[in-house]
């Protein structure tokens, strides 16, 4: 089932939220689709008696760089633009028309509620929103500033997303948010149910350090160690190939000063965040 949904989607985050909603622990999703693949996510929705509602507007992106983009334009349906659309998807038609409807309205709480997102973490977008939205619509940076220290249980790393890779579709209002990672823990055992050699990877990927930037990549730091306020590590994974980067993959450590900044091969870095999820 996984592998079919992974094809289709071409995501493994989509694939699951579509798992999610076919085994009934999630009551909507919504997804974004490229419009060349519209008919055949529509086909396969049927095929699986899933519901589904197109919204009235299409997303471009705000930019053609390949590194993964929360940042998008919204324009006409019919536009000649080439653009994606959102899937909202449910065993409920209802809930479907209401998730469009909700976004439609711009009611972004009630819409994460609909999602079956935690209500503190649902308050904690449309919160954040009149500013997020105007910069990455990503709202990492957010999350850690509502979070103490730079420490955190792995079920929420949401910056892991960045590689396709997330055991939560939702920005957590905290890292430490108790809600979801029960949700968190409730999707990965049924991961494992169906693939454990997935959940394994997932797992394995999301316990790692994030270094976040906002115009110069995120970077998952592969199987940290931190001694006192140094962090080891073994490998990099970058959004972006870029100067931080080659130092990044060069350095023997990272020096922790606080969660906005580090210190890189002598070089003193501020405005960013690192997060070590285990």
């Amino acid at each position: 089932m996984l592998d079919t949904l992974r094809t289709i989607f071409q995501s493994t985050i989509k694939a699951l939220e579509i798992l999610y909603v076919l085994e009934g622990i999630k009551p909507a999703a919504r997804i974004m689709v490229n419009e060349d693949k519209k008919g055949q996510i529509a086909n396969f929705l049927k095929e699986n008696n899933l519901y589904y509602t197109i919204s009235n507007f299409k997303i471009k992106k705000a930019d053609n760089e390949k590194d993964y983009s929360d940042k998008g334009i919204k324009v006409p349906a019919d536009s000649s633009e080439i653009g994606y659309y959102f899937f909202y998807i449910s065993k409920s038609k209802e809930k479907t028309e209401e998730a469009r409807l909700l976004e439609d309205k711009n009611e972004h709480k009630n819409l994460g509620i609909l999602l079956g997102y935690p209500e503190c973490c649902s308050e904690f977008f449309e919160r954040n929103f009149p500013i997020e939205s105007k910069k990455q619509n990503d709202y990492t940076l957010a999350s850690l500033k509502n979070s103490d220290g730079f420490q955190f249980p792995f079920y929420t790393n949401i910056a892991s997303r960045h590689f396709d890779v997330s055991l939560l579709s939702h920005f957590p209002c905290s890292f430490n948010c108790n809600d979801s990672i029960e949700l968190a823990k409730k999707y990965l055992e049924l991961i494992r149910k169906y693939d454990k050699k997935l959940a394994d990877i997932i797992e394995g990927m999301s316990k790692g350090a994030v270094l976040y930037t906002e115009t110069k990549g995120v970077f998952l730091l592969r199987y940290p160690e931190l001694e006192h306020n140094r962090l080891f590590y073994k490998a990099v994974m970058a959004s972006k190939n870029n100067e931080l980067y080659e130092l990044l993959k060069n350095a023997e450590f990272i020096e922790i000063i606080n969660k906005n900044m580090i210190i890189l091969d002598s070089f003193e870095i501020k405005n960013i965040g690192i997060m070590v999820f285990s």
